[in-house]
């Protein structure tokens, strides 16, 4: 791809409806996590933009780990403890990978407003989530 056209791509997925979250998508996939932090270090709020990477069940491994890498970063900050009614959303998806990150990211809020979506998880179907959602609810308590 040229210059000129990948330049016209990420224009145009950071201009548009949840334009952010796609230019983080190909960020992340193209191993560009320090840009991503640095984006998200300087304007904290656009944490929120990688909450549909956090929802999609078919996202790399690579964007996924970039993704948490990032919220890590935001552990107990006000960026991330103001989506915890999104995250606890994501808690109930149906897909297990997208309800462990969502409990994982619930615990990192450090918020007591995680609890109520994360003590449902602790009878999940999934044994992963169980004991994701059973270390938030214990780090939220420290």
């Amino acid at each position: 791809m040229k210059i000129l056209d990948e330049l016209k791509l990420r224009v145009r997925a950071a201009s548009g409806p949840g334009g952010m979250a796609d230019y983080f998508h190909i960020l992340l996939m193209e191993g560009g996590l320090k840009k991503v932090i640095g984006i998200v270090d300087a304007h904290p709020a656009l944490l929120a933009d990688l909450l549909p990477i956090v929802g999609n069940p078919d996202a790399s491994m690579n964007v996924s780990l970039g993704a948490s890498a990032v919220f890590e970063r935001h552990a107990g900050k006000e960026a991330l403890r103001v989506l915890v009614t999104k995250l606890g959303k994501l808690s109930e998806h149906t897909d297990a990978r997208v309800r462990a990150d969502a409990c994982h990211y619930l615990g990192l809020s450090r918020s007591p407003l995680a609890r109520p979506f994360l003590a449902p998880r602790l009878n999940d179907d999934s044994a992963d989530v169980r004991e994701i959602a059973a270390d938030s609810l214990a780090e939220l308590e420290e």
